[in-house]
């Protein structure tokens, strides 16, 4: 059993991930050893990594605005789904969500699953569902990293992890996003404000 996935976030500094078996960059696998130190400012002239930009720059890492915790809850006809806003990284793959639950409250069996799949998916735990009654759960694809660095955006946490900040209530406890561009209001957490950026990689 491998040790537990572990994130450090250091105040006005990088994130220390250690423990991750495996870590990928613009969806190309990181050769690595021991723990690695992401860059958070977004200024980092060897991104993905820190290189101490942040003292430069004068980066502030808390957060600027309070979180919420409300926790939003639609209930269908056989599966309830939850939606904490102040995980949300609104990256809109769950757009999709609106029409299938008109189609589940129709009776449209095969709209239960398809919702379970799409919450399934939200890369940043803000999602989750449970069900009213005892029907399977759709296979998801097989996620080949622990951590998940997108170009241009965020860090994606796709195992079970450990951190020193508030969690947000995220009851998924496998999915994550953190912020490495520097803007989010929700510091660590990615917030979406990378699109932002145009020069950001």
């Amino acid at each position: 059993m491998p040790d537990s996935l572990s994130i450090t976030v250091f105040p006005d500094g990088p994130i220390k991930v250690s423990n991750a078996q495996s870590v990928k960059y613009c969806g190309e696998r990181i050769q690595m050893e021991g723990d690695i130190f992401l860059c958070r400012c977004g200024e980092s002239s060897n991104a993905p990594f820190c290189d101490g930009s942040h003292k430069a720059v004068g980066f502030k890492g808390s957060a600027e605005r309070e979180p919420r915790n409300t926790i939003k809850t639609w209930e269908g006809n056989t599966v309830r789904t939850f939606f904490n806003q102040s995980a949300c990284m609104h990256v809109f793959a769950c757009k999709p969500l609106k029409e299938l639950r008109d189609a589940e409250l129709a009776g449209d069996a095969s709209a239960a699953d398809e919702i379970m799949r799409v919450v399934g998916l939200c890369p940043s735990g803000a999602l989750s569902y449970e069900t009213k009654e005892d029907i399977e759960a759709p296979t998801l694809p097989q996620l080949d990293a622990d951590i998940e660095i997108m170009e241009g955006g965020e860090v994606r946490v796709q195992r079970v992890f450990e951190i020193n900040a508030e969690r947000l209530e995220r009851p998924n406890a496998e999915r994550a996003t953190l912020c490495r561009c520097g803007l989010s209001k929700n510091k660590p957490w990615c917030d979406g404000r990378h699109t932002a950026r145009k020069d950001f990689r």
